[in-house]
């Protein structure tokens, strides 16, 4: 007589994992005004897209930012580039609420998204070695980074190249709410276009030669450009 031994599933998991369920919320346009857009839509596989938009967020109009890449973002508070979100699954609800002027999310739903947020890790840097180690140039640029000339690290610090904390480095305008500036994560910033808060740099090497060249901010002079070159081959690497 036949007996079953063994029941193999098939599909993935009968009941979806917490991230897997705010993956699904995540690529949801159903969370949107007239449903036509996602979390995705903006933050495409985690990072940022190359638009400056005006969200809503701050009470504010007119006042348009980057989209910041959410790679390892539960570990880098406060959030919003004014820094004035110092809860992220609050943040989460302003966004789905206010940005994208969606139906109001369940506890569960948050819950789901913040565990989905966790799970976010930038690409394989493609201007690291094969091994994953730093160029020579990189190497040198690091040091530069680190640094009183550059002064990068003054605000740009720990494993995610951020302080925490908000900055006035000259950059404001009178529209917005919020004075001075949550310093954002270096992390991909590579693989980013349109940088500072409101996309003015088409480049690093536009942001570093202009409105927020070393001696502008932290750094005690200008660089030469070797040293440019070669903070340049280290910020591409991180």
């Amino acid at each position: 007589r036949r007996r079953i031994v063994q029941t193999i599933a098939l599909g993935g998991a009968a009941q979806p994992s917490l991230a897997r369920q705010g993956e699904a919320i995540f690529h949801d346009a159903r969370r949107s005004l007239d449903q036509w857009y996602s979390c995705h839509s903006c933050h495409y596989d985690g990072g940022g897209n190359a638009v400056p938009i005006d969200t809503l967020n701050d009470g504010t109009s007119f006042t348009f930012k980057t989209v910041t890449p959410l790679w390892n973002v539960h570990e880098t508070a406060p959030w919003t580039w004014h820094g004035w979100q110092t809860d992220l699954s609050a943040a989460m609800r302003k966004s789905l609420t206010s940005t994208m002027l969606g139906p109001e999310p369940s506890d569960d739903d948050v819950a789901a998204l913040l565990a989905y947020l966790k799970t976010l890790q930038p690409p394989t840097n493609p201007y690291r070695q094969a091994d994953g180690s730093l160029t020579a140039a990189a190497q040198r640029g690091q040091a530069i980074f680190q640094g009183a000339k550059a002064g990068c690290s003054v605000c740009h610090a720990g494993p995610y190249f951020t302080d925490g904390l908000v900055h006035d480095v000259g950059l404001g305008r009178p529209a917005d709410k919020h004075q001075g500036f949550n310093t954002p994560s270096l992390v991909g910033c590579g693989q980013k276009i349109g940088l500072l808060h409101d996309g003015r740099a088409d480049s690093l090497e536009e942001a570093l030669r202009g409105d927020h060249a070393p001696e502008k901010v932290a750094g005690e002079g200008p660089l030469t450009e070797a040293e440019l070159a070669d903070l340049i081959a280290y910020l591409m690497s991180l």
